[in-house]
C-alpha cells in the first residue's frame, strides 16, 4: 500500500513537472496590471534607503551602508495591513534582518566553511520563509534574508564586522519601519494636538494571537521544504564550478516562497527572464566607473522602480531588482561585469532546484488546481 501511495505521488510530481513546461504552465507570466501600481510606498522606500546611504556616505561608512539599506527595505514589507498592524509587524522585520546579518557575519567572521554556511543560511531561509507565512507578513519574503546573510557572511573578518554589520542594519530598520508608518505616526501626532484625550488606538489581533492560529504543521513542512531546495540548489552551483552558490540558493527561496505550486512555476520563470534582462543592465553598470554616490544613486532609483514594479509583474520587478543587487554587492568591494553572468546561472541553477524539488513535494490541494487548470 505504502508504495502504490508513493508511486502515484511521484506520478502527480512527475505530471507537476510537465505542466511546467507547458504553454498553460507558463500562462499568466507576462500579465501586467497597471491599475495596481502606486507612487506613495514606493517613494518611501527609496527615501528611506536614500537617507541611510547619504548618511553612511557622509559618515565615511561606505562599507557597512548597504547592510543599512538592506534594513530601510523593513518598509518594503506590509503594504496592504492597516498601520496599527503593520507597527508590530515592523519590529519583528526589524529584528529579523538584524538577525540575519548578525548570523551571516558570524559565518564569516569565524571562516566557516562552505558545508557549515550552506546549511545555516539554509535553515535561516526556511525560517525566515515561516515568520513570512504565520505572521502573514507580505512582502520580498524571505529572499531579503537570504540575500543579506549571504553578503554579511562575505563581508565579515572579525567580531568588530559583526557588530558594525548589525548596528548598520537595525539603524536602517528603525528608519525604514518609521518611513512605512509616517502617515500614521504624523495623523496620530496631530491628533494627539488637537485632542489629547483621544489616544487613537485601534482594537487589533496581536501578533500572539495570529501565531496561535497559524496553521504549524502545514507552514515547517513548507519551511523545511525551502530549506532543503535552498542547500540543493548552492551544493549543485558549487558542483558546477559556480563562485556564488547562495544565489543559488535565493533563486530557489524566491520561486518557492509563494503559496501554492503554480506560483512557483509563475515566480521562477518571471524571476529568470528577469534575470536575464537584469544582467544586460547590470553588465553596463558595473562596467562603469560609477563610483560610491553613482553607485548608489543608480540603486535607490532601481530600487524605487521595483517597487513600483511589485505589485504589477514579478518579471519587470526581476528586471530592475538584478542590477540593484549586485551594485549593493559590489558596492563595498567592487564586482566585474561578468558577474552578472554568473548571477544568471546561479538563479537559473536555483529556479530549476525550486521548481523541482516543489513538484516532488506536492500537495494534493495543488494537484486538484493543476487538474483543473488543465482541464479548463
Amino acid at each position: 500500500m505504502l508504495a502504490g501511495l508513493l508511486i502515484r505521488h511521484l506520478g502527480h510530481g512527475v505530471a507537476a513537472l510537465n505542466h511546467a513546461a507547458t504553454p498553460k504552465g507558463w500562462r499568466g507570466v507576462f500579465r501586467a496590471d497597471l491599475s495596481k501600481a502606486g507612487l506613495a510606498v514606493p517613494l518611501r522606500v527609496g527615501a528611506a534607503v536614500a537617507l541611510v546611504f547619504v548618511v553612511g556616505g557622509l559618515a565615511g561608512l561606505h562599507d557597512v551602508a548597504g547592510f543599512a539599506a538592506l534594513g530601510a527595505l523593513v518598509s518594503a514589507f506590509c503594504r496592504p495591513d492597516p498601520y496599527p498592524v503593520r507597527a508590530g509587524r515592523m519590529a519583528v522585520l526589524g529584528v529579523g534582518i538584524t538577525a540575519a546579518i548578525g548570523i551571516g557575519s558570524v559565518l564569516g567572521a569565524t571562516n566557516s566553511g562552505a558545508v557549515v554556511t550552506t546549511a545555516a543560511i539554509s535553515v535561516l531561509a526556511g525560517a525566515a520563509a515561516y515568520l513570512m507565512w504565520a505572521l502573514h507578513i507580505v512582502g520580498p519574503g524571505a529572499v531579503v534574508f537570504v540575500f543579506g546573510a549571504a553578503g554579511a557572511q562575505a563581508f565579515a573578518h572579525d567580531s568588530a564586522d559583526v557588530v558594525r554589520a548589525m548596528a548598520a542594519t537595525a539603524g536602517g530598520a528603525l528608519l525604514g519601519a518609521v518611513a512605512a508608518l509616517a502617515p500614521w505616526l504624523l495623523q496620530k501626532l496631530l491628533r494627539s494636538r488637537h485632542d489629547p484625550s483621544d489616544s487613537g488606538v485601534a482594537r487589533r489581533e496581536s501578533l500572539w494571537d495570529t501565531l496561535a492560529r497559524a496553521p504549524h504543521a502545514t507552514l515547517v513542512t513548507r519551511s523545511v521544504r525551502i530549506s532543503v531546495a535552498g542547500a540543493v540548489a548552492a551544493a549543485i552551483a558549487m558542483s558546477f564550478g559556480l563562485i556564488h552558490p547562495m544565489w543559488a540558493t535565493m533563486g530557489a527561496v524566491a520561486a518557492m516562497q509563494g503559496v501554492g505550486y503554480h506560483v512557483t512555476v509563475h515566480r521562477g520563470v518571471q524571476r529568470l527572464l528577469g534575470n536575464v534582462g537584469g544582467a544586460v543592465l547590470a553588465a553596463g553598470l558595473l562596467a562603469l566607473p560609477l563610483g560610491y554616490w553613482g553607485a548608489v544613486a543608480a540603486i535607490i532609483v532601481l530600487q524605487t522602480i521595483a517597487e513600483i514594479a511589485a505589485t504589477v509583474n514579478y518579471a519587470l520587478t526581476s528586471l530592475v531588482v538584478t542590477p540593484m543587487a549586485l551594485l549593493l554587492t559590489g558596492l563595498g568591494a567592487g564586482l566585474p561585469p561578468h558577474a552578472a553572468l554568473d548571477r544568471v546561472l546561479d538563479t537559473a541553477v536555483g529556479i530549476v532546484v525550486g521548481i523541482v524539488v516543489a513538484a516532488i513535494t506536492i500537495s494534493g490541494a495543488d494537484v486538484e488546481h493543476l487538474r483543473r487548470g488543465a482541464a479548463a
